[in-house]
């Protein structure tokens, strides 16, 4: 879990930086805000539950109470980003937030194909 975290960091970064060099800082900046609605959620997600790890009869609440309190700071960070930054893109800040929340679906899920020769 933890290396999806810093994974996560590492390739919101380096978007960041793409979309400065193409867009400018406006675009790069609503990226690393959408991005960072999720990733830090799921960072402290993680420290929650490997904090948790030496419990196992805690394991099941605490995965239940880790992905609330993720759904929970996501909404929180999401809203405050455009209290904090009204200029905004939405469609970089909602980029930075899909590649961030489906970066283990693109990177760490394999899909094979079943029925191929």
């Amino acid at each position: 879990m933890i290396k999806l975290a810093i994974t996560q960091w590492v390739v919101l970064f380096l978007l960041a930086i793409v979309l400065y060099v193409v867009w400018g800082v406006h675009h790069a900046v609503s990226l690393l805000l959408g991005g960072a609605s999720y990733a830090i959620p799921t960072l402290i997600s993680v420290l929650f539950l490997n904090f948790l790890k030496p419990y196992p009869a805690l394991a099941g609440g605490g995965f239940v109470l880790a992905e609330s309190l993720k759904i929970l700071l996501s909404l929180i960070l999401m809203i405050g980003s455009f209290f904090v930054y009204p200029n905004v893109y939405f469609l970089s800040f909602f980029t930075g937030l899909l590649i961030v929340s489906h970066l283990i679906f693109l990177l760490f899920l394999k899909v094979y194909r079943y029925g191929s020769k």
